[in-house]
């Protein structure tokens, strides 16, 4: 993700994704290679350098905590950037400094609740373990949005994003990087047998059936928060969906050759 909101300036659901889509970090700096020219730098350059990325998250933080409270009172379609610059009491071109545009205020934090399915079966033998590790991954995701400090949060994204009809056709290229970056791994995992066609294919079914498994599980949670059921029956609602399809997905795959590792 799959998703915050307000007091927490960013999403919860990862679905999206960040995304799905892992992206680097927007504010972060790359070490140099030059050392000597590090090792001359004044004693309070790195002191300045943490000032201004603090002054910066604070910014980014304000302008989507502005965003998300009016995306609460007056759905996502009707504000516009400028209101949400006035808001946060910046330029609009301070905005655009730290944000693309709407939709990437809205899913700014999906990393921070992505169930991170790659990372989990990187280190997969087999092609049930592969299975199993996506089934918890997505259940940790779901504790992650469920989380006390979350939940109020998480119902707001929920009801802002089933709401707002643009919020949901952007939310689709999302699932589909989620679903290219599965594949690459799968693809690498296999080693010299994904240069086989037939391998190939295989593999792009799994990674599409894995990833629609883990959006519809993803709707449900979205359906349960907005609806603003218990964050027990949340969960409850998530995980059954979620269960349901990597049910079928071991019944299809879990004795499938082309999923274990190279070295299996």
């Amino acid at each position: 993700m799959t998703s915050s909101t307000t007091t927490r300036s960013g999403t919860t659901a990862g679905n999206g994704t960040t995304a799905g889509n892992r992206t680097a970090a927007r504010n972060g700096t790359t070490a140099g290679s030059n050392t000597k020219a590090a090792g001359s730098a004044p004693a309070g350059g790195s002191a300045a350098t943490g000032m201004r990325g603090r002054k910066r998250e604070r910014t980014r933080r304000a302008i989507a905590e502005a965003a998300f409270r009016l995306f609460a009172e007056e759905g996502f379609d009707a504000v516009t950037l400028t209101r949400i610059a006035a808001a946060a009491d910046v330029a609009p071109a301070t905005v655009f400094t730290h944000y693309a545009s709407k939709e990437d205020i809205f899913f700014g934090r999906r990393d921070e609740f992505e169930a991170g399915i790659a990372e989990a079966v990187a280190g997969a033998a087999t092609a049930a373990e592969v299975i199993d590790r996506v089934h918890r991954a997505c259940a940790d995701a779901f504790d992650a949005v469920l989380d006390e400090d979350s939940l109020p949060q998480a119902r707001t994204f929920s009801r802002i994003l089933l709401n707002s009809a643009s919020l949901r056709r952007s939310y689709l290229p999302l699932g589909q990087t989620r679903r290219e970056q599965l594949l690459e791994l799968l693809l690498e995992r296999a080693g010299e047998r994904a240069a086989a066609p037939e391998v190939r294919a295989e593999l792009e079914v799994f990674a599409s059936l894995t990833g629609a498994v883990r959006e519809l599980a993803f709707d449900a949670l979205h359906a349960a928060l907005a609806a603003d059921e218990p964050a027990e029956r949340v969960r409850e609602a998530a995980r059954t969906a979620l269960t349901h399809g990597c049910d079928r997905l071991a019944l299809a795959y879990a004795d499938a050759e082309f999923l274990n590792a190279a070295s299996a």
